[in-house]
């Protein structure tokens, strides 16, 4: 028998991020542990929103909670979802956390035994089906892993049309059994546009700030997809490589509704790399301009998709800064890492932003299974050279799935499953072929230290604070810091 043939009817579906560690579970090809991170903040569920809106496109009713920003005690938590009797819980799930949430849906089950329990995250993409026999995983139901927001109402349909689960694309059934059972994966949907706006009115969007300003901040997404060949990057099994974007028309609704019914003019423009497509990105800049939306917003770049023309555009819609994949500084790592970059291109991309205004944020990774001390310093180099506005220093995670995983398995420095560990404070193998983990978590905090801890540095920070709330957003993310670095 299906699981749908054995339950009642589902009426109301709990969406949540368990209250386990801060995240981004919003984002399943990043995944950071936001506490350990020199620069991540966490982003309002939209994955969660997404599906809200499709749910009650059917007629379900949706609830959102994100426990971790709400601080919410176990013992509310688990009183809540009691309290609200729920047919359903969906949560969102991160590789790092995943046991922890498996044990979280197990507690639901046990004060709910009628509940049918769903999890989306990028691990169910990869892991194999015989790691998923685990009887630990018993207490879920079903595991997505499609795009859920366009699978989830078919998982509805299913149980209150008492058809069969197996005939939904993208899912994984059955458990903790022999008889576990991948359904046949979904294709990448082409028509972004076909869905409605993240259910923001169920999102408390004042927990989710512009780290500088202290104003709420809103993620839109404005594309999917990636073609780059990056062998560490998940968005190839989550999004794949082909560019989907949304229409530019859409996008600007989405910020008028923004600005208009929830005073939000502080955004996040996510997109697997938001300026692949420069005409896209210009004529946005042009509809932002031209439907005088007074909007502040970041976005994410390679090193090699923007110019001045570009940059000058996004400066005068009302871009403030740019988060760069920079990656290694060593150029034999960047080719064997399939990067398609260069650090001369890395250089040319800073100065211009410098020139146009705009702040920027450089993403660097050190860990690659080559990793020497020589292209250590090389990177660190790199990172003191282009002086940017922000860095961040990542550990490679070989997660499952990717190219990386694939080499890092064969050289022998990796065994086990990737579940438990993230990239900053616990990474996953024992290190490189020639070094081992802890001296790759002591350069990371290194660089971090090194960067942000300069006079020069602190020095012209003060200089350019705009006012006393920035001050102290400073001073507040400047604890943290030096909190990550020498804990």
């Amino acid at each position: 028998m299906s699981v749908s043939a054995a339950v009642k009817k589902i009426e109301r579906v709990f969406l949540c991020y368990p209250p386990i560690g801060m995240f981004q579970r919003g984002e399943e090809r990043c995944q950071a542990d936001t506490e350990s991170s020199a620069t991540q903040m966490p982003h309002a569920p939209n994955d969660l929103g997404y599906i809200a809106s499709n749910l009650e496109a059917i007629g379900i009713e949706p609830v959102i909670r994100d426990y971790p920003m709400e601080g919410a005690s176990q013992r509310y938590v688990y009183n809540e979802i009691i309290s609200l009797k729920p047919d359903a819980i969906l949560i969102s799930t991160t590789t790092p956390t995943f046991p922890k949430d498996i044990e979280f849906l197990k507690k639901v089950k046990e004060a709910l035994p009628g509940i049918i329990t769903i999890a989306k995250g990028s691990c169910f993409y990869a892991f194999s089906l015989p790691e998923l026999k685990n009887s630990i995983y018993g207490s879920l139901d079903i595991a997505i892993y499609g795009e859920a927001e366009f699978i989830i109402n078919d998982i509805i349909r299913s149980f209150n049309e008492g058809a069969a689960l197996e005939d939904v694309k993208g899912l994984i059934l059955n458990l903790g059994t022999d008889k576990v059972v991948r359904t046949t994966a979904p294709d990448f949907r082409e028509d972004l546009d076909a869905l409605p706006f993240p259910k923001r009115s169920l999102i408390k969007n004042e927990l989710y700030k512009n780290p500088v300003t202290g104003r709420p901040m809103a993620t839109v997404i404005v594309s999917r997809g990636c073609p780059a060949q990056c062998i560490f990057c998940l968005t190839p099994l989550i999004s794949g490589r082909k560019l989907r974007k949304r229409s530019v028309d859409n996008v600007i609704e989405e910020l008028k509704d923004c600005v208009n019914n929830y005073g939000i003019k502080d955004f996040f423009f996510r997109a697997d790399t938001f300026t692949m497509d420069k005409g896209y990105v210009k004529r946005l800049c042009e509809e932002i301009k031209a439907n005088r939306l007074d909007i502040s917003w970041v976005a994410n770049s390679r090193t090699d998709t923007v110019d001045e023309e570009l940059l000058e555009m996004m400066k005068d819609a009302g871009c403030w800064l740019i988060a760069f994949g920079i990656e290694s500084g060593n150029e034999e790592i960047q080719k064997k890492i399939k990067k398609g970059a260069t650090s001369k291109e890395a250089r040319r991309s800073i100065a211009l932003c410098r020139k146009a205004g705009i702040k920027t944020l450089g993403f660097f990774m050190i860990g690659f299974p080559w990793e020497t001390e020589e292209t250590l310093l090389d990177t660190y180099n790199l990172m003191k050279e282009l002086d940017c506005d922000f860095i961040e220093v990542h550990i490679a995670m070989p997660f499952e799935g990717t190219e990386l995983n694939a080499i890092c398995r064969q050289s022998g420095l990796i065994g086990d499953l990737p579940i438990g560990y993230n990239y900053f404070s616990n990474p996953y193998g024992r290190g490189t072929l020639h070094l081992p983990k802890d001296r790759l978590i002591e350069f990371r905090k290194k660089m971090i230290r090194d960067h942000y801890l300069r006079l020069s540095y602190i020095y012209r920070t003060l200089r350019n604070f705009r006012s006393v709330e920035e001050c102290f957003n400073y001073f507040r993310y400047g604890i943290r810091l030096v909190a990550n670095i020498y804990g």
